[in-house]
């Protein structure tokens, strides 16, 4: 048996280990070079990490993003975010409006097209498909789909294409809607 070096606590693990046995860190791989890290990013390349669980068809491909359906657990919850231990679910509360975006990985954000378009679609400031949420290791991340009036996380907007991770407690601007991140 192959063993590589986990990334966080330098251990010798079995190659095709999901987990490290010994800090129990999740192994991402990178799409582009396949090199192993923990990182959203890769250290080597720069390409965007997804999780070695994920299935090969379901992974974005380098350069351009796969649009792959919204993926969830087999019981059809939110698989959520993991802090000590515990999963909680992260959500987009609108600070108008009075509804919520539960971030599915996947799942494009837009007036016509998309899991959201029902809540979305009277808007004529959010584009078609304005952009979308995935799920990188343990993180979310915001992607806008080159939208017209853009995405912005903590009033940074977004670069065309790119994913943007957010987080509990960080304002998310989706066209003209202005949603705050929290646990739930």
């Amino acid at each position: 048996m192959k063993y590589i070096e986990c990334p966080e606590c330098f251990e010798d693990i079995p190659e095709d280990s999901r987990y490290c046995d010994m800090c129990g860190v999740e192994l991402l791989e990178c799409v582009n070079c396949h090199s192993i890290g923990t990182g959203v990013f890769c250290s080597e390349c720069g390409r965007p990490m997804i999780s070695r669980s994920m299935p090969a068809e379901d992974a974005p491909e380098p350069p351009e993003w796969n649009d792959h359906p919204a993926t969830d657990t087999t019981d059809g919850t939110n698989i959520g975010t993991t802090i000590g231990g515990r999963s909680r679910n992260l959500v987009l509360k609108a600070r108008k409006g009075g509804f919520i975006l539960t971030p599915e990985d996947g799942a494009v954000i837009g007036r016509t097209e998309g899991e959201y378009s029902s809540l979305l679609g009277s808007c004529n400031l959010i584009s078609r498909r304005h952009g979308k949420f995935l799920k990188l290791g343990r993180d979310w991340h915001l992607v806008d789909l080159g939208s017209t009036n853009g995405c912005l996380i903590n009033d940074v907007e977004l670069k065309p294409m790119v994913p943007t991770k957010f987080k509990a407690g960080d304002v998310v601007d989706i066209g003209t809607y202005i949603f705050d991140a929290v646990e739930q």
